[in-house]
């Protein structure tokens, strides 16, 4: 499957993010990571695959990426567009997939420091095969903990397990779209149940507290919600949900990033 891909690097209307305020910079994305910007490490991720035919990155303030050198001079060997994003991740996704053209598409966030390019060809082979208008990554739990122990502290507990978001989604037709509803209000569900009843309704939510469902009945739930439907594809990467979103995310990433440095250099 040739898919797509977006990168949504907005950030959010009226709140600073406090990384970004520390390290001196407009967007989170553009903190320095492994000798340079963040966002870097997921464009290389993204152009690295096979799979991925062109690259789109959504930001409130195109002109913040001037100074990315390998979105403008072709290295990345894929073509890359920037988008003017809207005021929240909704109309973002939606207004990113006017175009039809760019379905079946994966979407991505510029914080996703430590997404490889193995990552991205384990989701698009299991999208590609999966009968579904969307899809979610998610990374059990305790594969995580086994390698990182504080590496996530709110996974998704559900009757049969627990479950981190990696933050790397599939669209497959423009009536998946509608599943992005959800993020209207934004993301990170695991921090806010009142996010949850926005986005998943009362009964869903309860559901969920209560632990009284697996996570197939979950992902049956969300489909008839948004008349879509919606399949997990479990990513068997610690890494996978380790987005830089916290100082403590933030120390994680740079040592696997100068782990991963070292065994290269070996």
């Amino acid at each position: 499957m040739s898919v797509s891909a977006l990168v949504l690097a907005a950030r959010r209307p009226g709140v600073e993010d406090p990384l970004a305020v520390k390290a001196g910079v407009s967007h989170k994305c553009l903190i320095e990571m492994d000798g340079g910007p963040m966002i870097e490490l997921v464009l290389r991720s993204l152009a690295g695959s096979a799979h991925v035919r062109d690259i789109f990155i959504s930001i409130d303030d195109p002109a913040a990426l001037d100074d990315v050198i390998m979105i403008h001079d072709g290295s990345l060997g894929k073509p890359v567009t920037i988008l003017q994003s809207s005021d929240n991740l909704f109309e973002s996704v939606k207004d990113a997939m006017a175009d039809r053209t760019r379905f079946p598409i994966i979407i991505c966030t510029a914080d996703n420091a430590l997404q490889t390019v193995e990552m991205v060809d384990h989701f698009c082979v299991n999208f590609e095969d999966a009968d579904c208008d969307v899809a979610v990554a998610l990374t059990p739990a305790e594969v995580i903990w086994a390698k990182y122990p504080d590496g996530q502290r709110r996974p998704y507990t559900f009757k049969d397990g627990k479950y981190s978001n990696c933050n790397l989604f599939g669209l497959r037709t423009p009536q998946s779209v509608a599943a992005a509803e959800a993020f209207r209000g934004g993301g990170q569900f695991g921090k806010s149940k009142a996010r949850i009843f926005k986005a998943f309704g009362l009964i869903n939510l309860l559901m969920y507290h209560y632990t009284l469902v697996t996570l197939d009945d979950v992902f049956a739930r969300l489909s008839k919600r948004f008349r879509v439907t919606v399949v997990p594809i479990i990513m068997p990467f610690a890494e996978a949900p380790i987005d830089v979103d916290n100082e403590r995310t933030e120390r994680i990433a740079r040592e696997v990033l100068a782990e991963r440095r070292r065994l290269a250099a070996s």
